[in-house]
């Protein structure tokens, strides 16, 4: 057995999939090996691989990481996952799966059948490689800290008299390794108030800040803090010597027993206390380069810890935030990732408005509860005149682009009570909240001349003709009569010359008794 050997297993039905991570895996992943082997193997029947797997395990061979496909023929991803956590319980679980899976793997996360997930297609395969090193560097960390934790066994029975160095570093691992089981959420916030309200006690801190990279902004941003209230951010500068961006700089944990003989400017310096600790975590770039500053993929932030009391040696210390570093990173970007996926399936990605699918979700609930409580509510549909000759004559890339700007424009226009959505390639709609006709009429007039005197890409010049309905309760009214009938306005507005606002309120329906 070769102890700097870890195998990789990735299982799909898919092989031309297979076939490609192969050669992708091949070309990116194994060029770094940071001082290890690491041996790929790509299998498409998930009963072979655990076969395989339980093979390699009875050969004392390390499986660092196993990567599944959900949607497979003779298993889905998650049972192969929870077959193999029998054979390979250390090994780091990870799930490729489509939107309809989410709900099952956030199910497999937060009950620590899985370590994490991927949205698939991928569309990012440098991320994707980050993310596999990334999973490859836990564990090896986690079989780095067993070694350490049997010298440590060793150490204590030899020198029992020099012990409570030992005792320290144990407890403070203990300490870490039950917080990181409650770490395993995909609720952002959660993971936020869990790194602000219970990290701070391994340390014996009372305040705490946490700063995440805005890479649009070039600045360190406060997110969440139990002391500071104002929204905080420091710019990225080359030259700065600010501990928090020292640390990051240097990607290494700044221990500082006495604040007042550093020669940093810190951040309210006067609420720090005696002594303070600074803990920087990059995921998924590459840690080893030297100056991070503009770097632009992965998840790059700090954690600051002050107001110490009795701040342990600072070996102890290190080792503590060493272990804390990779927990913080792996799962405020879990997080990020879950809450990105979730958005991505209710907001159209190039306007910014809801998909047409989450728009009909609201709008049966409206209809449904103008039945219930006669609040009235009207729909409108708006579609670009000409669109068609946009692509034509600019293409497709510029039609994108006057989409987009669309898009905000309509944001902007509406109100937070307004549900605006893509409805069609180049038609929008949106549920407007309000009981005068007028008014309903003023508004889209409004907003059709906010379009008109808009400047777009290519200097084109943009109208809208919009037709717009009011629903009916008690009336035997509903959603298709409802689109129906702004559809027709729609189409009275593009007959009577475009750029324009038709209406109709007529709904032909025996009204109840």
């Amino acid at each position: 057995m070769n102890s700097n050997l870890y195998h990789l297993i990735f299982i799909d039905d898919d092989k031309d999939f297979l076939n490609s991570m192969s050669m992708t895996v091949t070309s990116k992943l194994l060029k770094e090996s940071d001082g290890f082997e690491i041996e790929s193997h790509f299998v498409s029947n998930p009963n072979e691989g655990l076969a395989f797997a339980q093979e390699l395990t009875d050969e004392e061979e390390k499986i660092a990481v196993i990567i599944s496909d959900q949607q497979m023929p003779l298993m889905t991803g998650i049972e192969f996952i929870e077959k193999a956590n029998k054979i390979v319980p250390k090994a780091i679980k990870m799930l490729l799966t489509g939107h309809a899976s989410l709900d099952s793997a956030k199910y497999a996360i937060n009950h620590q059948i899985l370590d994490q997930y991927v949205s698939k297609p991928i569309e990012d395969y440098d991320h994707f490689i980050s993310l596999i090193k990334n999973a490859i560097q836990t564990f090896h960390l986690r079989e780095e800290k067993e070694r350490a934790e049997l010298e440590i066994r060793r150490y204590v029975y030899e020198l029992e008299q020099s012990n409570e160095r030992i005792r320290s570093m144990h407890s403070a691992a203990e300490k870490i390794a039950y917080l990181a089981q409650g770490f395993k959420k995909l609720d952002l916030d959660e993971v936020f108030d869990l790194i602000i309200n219970r990290l701070p006690s391994i340390f014996n801190a009372q305040y705490s800040s946490l700063f995440l990279l805005n890479e649009e902004e070039n600045c360190l941003q406060m997110v969440r803090s139990n002391y500071l209230d104002e929204p905080f951010r420091k710019p990225l500068d080359g030259n700065d010597e600010s501990p928090m961006i020292v640390a990051l700089r240097r990607n290494e944990i700044l221990v500082v027993p006495e604040i007042k003989q550093a020669p940093y400017d810190f951040l309210h310096k006067n609420c720090l206390g005696k002594s303070c600790i600074i803990i920087p975590f990059l995921i998924g770039s590459d840690e080893n380069a030297g100056d991070i500053l503009g770097a632009s993929e992965g998840l790059k932030g700090v954690l600051n810890l002050g107001n110490i009391i009795n701040m342990d040696s600072e070996d102890i210390v290190n080792y503590a935030a060493s272990l804390i570093r990779n927990i913080l990173g792996i799962n405020i970007l879990n997080a990020r990732l879950y809450q990105k996926t979730q958005r991505l399936a209710i907001i159209d990605s190039l306007t910014g408005l809801y998909n047409k699918h989450i728009f009909m979700e609201f709008l049966r609930k409206e209809c449904d509860y103008c039945e219930r409580h006669g609040v009235p509510f009207y729909m409108s549909i708006f579609d670009v005149d000409d669109f068609k000759a946009i692509n034509d004559t600019h293409g497709h890339r510029i039609g994108d682009e006057v989409l987009n700007q669309l898009g905000l424009i309509l944001r902007s226009s509406s109100r937070k009570s307004d549900i605006v959505a893509r409805f069609g390639g180049e038609e929008f709609s949106c549920i407007i909240h309000e009981d005068d006709e007028e008014s309903i009429i003023a508004f889209l007039d409004r907003i059709r001349m906010d379009i008109f005197h808009s400047k777009f890409p290519a200097s084109i010049r943009l109208s809208i003709s919009i037709g717009v309905t009011r629903y009916y309760p008690k009336s035997q009214d509903n959603v298709e009569k409802l689109i129906d009938r702004a559809d027709k306005a729609l189409y009275q507005a593009k007959n009577n010359g475009k750029n324009m606002v038709e209406v109709s309120f007529i709904h032909e329906a025996t009204t109840e008794l």
